[in-house]
């Protein structure tokens, strides 16, 4: 586990986190995110690595801890 992913599970949990805390982190509004992953309007770099990171259950989109740590630490 790597310092940054160890963070993000002490904050905000683990192995799954809602889109808030995902944009909490990257800085970025609710919203803003759920069209990027969502609708897919984003074809840019970080939406293709958000809908990697992404697991549905049911409705609700959430996002795996580790991939998302990972995702920042590659940044």
């Amino acid at each position: 586990m790597t310092a940054t992913e160890l963070h993000i599970t002490q904050k905000y949990g683990a192995p799954l986190i809602p889109i808030e805390a995902v944009a909490e982190i990257l800085g970025r509004k609710p919203n803003a995110l759920r069209v990027l992953v969502n609708q897919g309007r984003g074809d840019g770099e970080l939406a293709v690595k958000l809908r990697a990171c992404r697991a549905q259950l049911g409705r609700r989109v959430m996002f795996r801890t580790a991939d998302i740590a990972r995702l920042i630490d590659e940044a």
